[in-house]
């Protein structure tokens, strides 16, 4: 890669409106996202709630798809809705109305149960604070998902797992560390590599460098770019902060609690945000 690269700013398309069963035709939900190269999809969500005596709309009818070993941005100010969007993609919350559908099989109509059972084998999440179990060292806290499933964390393929990702997030050897004998760039690896242990096929990233420095920040990202670029996986970043967004593929910029406009950087080796916050101050931001 190298030279220049040229930035597009597009209006997304918008998906046509589904059809009454995802799945009605022959052709399965699981095989048109596998024939597509679709991961994620959302169409037409909203999300209301009651404050007080009057409802607050955040959402307006967001639709959009990720695809597989797609590394995309969700960018807008304060109030936008984006942490609001990250976790109805991520099955956390449930829509006012509209569909999230992942790897085929539709979030928002599941039941609690196999909804917390697509969450825990299809996705993983990093939040701002890295929620880590003081009284676990490192290797409990990335092993954690997996203890709570019932299986061995220190044997066969879960442990060369878990191996590997403390390698990748560069925590090798402090396997015994608990979370106060840690910085917090050092607790925020942990967090990824417990995120990424389980090879989930989607990760959610909500502000993950905001509680660190800007040199520790930009080591994170980084982490996080490698992880999509070598290893392909699928990353939806929610972030205020254009240089994080910057390492996407494409950002998406929420206003209104609608998709405003969609930026397509592409995949490069040089993550200058520069180019990215000139888009974005030409629309106001």
């Amino acid at each position: 890669m190298g030279g220049s690269t040229e930035y597009t700013l597009m209006v997304p398309n918008t998906p046509p409106a589904p059809s009454p069963s995802v799945a009605a035709s022959s052709e399965t939900a699981q095989d048109r996202f596998a024939r597509d190269g679709t991961i994620l999809e959302a169409r037409d969500l909203t999300k209301g709630f009651r404050t007080g005596d009057r409802d607050v709309e955040v959402l307006r009818g967001i639709s959009l798809k990720v695809r597989r070993g797609e590394f995309v941005a969700v960018m807008g100010p304060s109030g936008s809705g984006k942490s609001t969007l990250l976790q109805l993609l991520g099955g956390l919350d449930r829509p006012t109305s509209g569909e999230v559908i992942l790897d085929g099989e539709v979030v928002s109509r599941l039941g609690d149960r196999e909804a917390t059972r697509l969450r825990r084998e299809k996705t993983g999440f990093v939040f701002q604070f890295f929620n880590l179990i003081p009284l676990l060292d490192v290797y409990e806290n990335v092993a954690l998902p997996f203890t709570i499933a019932g299986e061995d964390p220190r044997r066969g393929e879960t442990a060369a797992r878990i191996k590997d990702v403390l390698e990748m997030v560069g925590l090798a050897g402090r396997e015994r560390s608990r979370p106060d004998q840690l910085s917090a760039g050092e607790q925020q690896r942990v967090a990824l590599a417990r995120a990424l242990a389980g090879s989930p096929a989607l990760l959610l990233a909500d502000e993950p460098t905001g509680n660190l420095d800007y040199a520790t920040g930009g080591e994170i990202l980084d982490q996080l770019w490698r992880s999509c670029d070598q290893r392909g996986q699928t990353i939806v970043l929610v972030t205020h902060d254009a240089r994080a967004a910057a390492h996407a593929d494409r950002v998406l910029v929420l206003g209104d609690g609608k998709i405003r406009d969609e930026i397509q950087l592409g995949r490069r080796t040089d993550r200058d945000a520069r180019p990215l916050i000139t888009r974005l101050a030409h629309l106001g931001l």
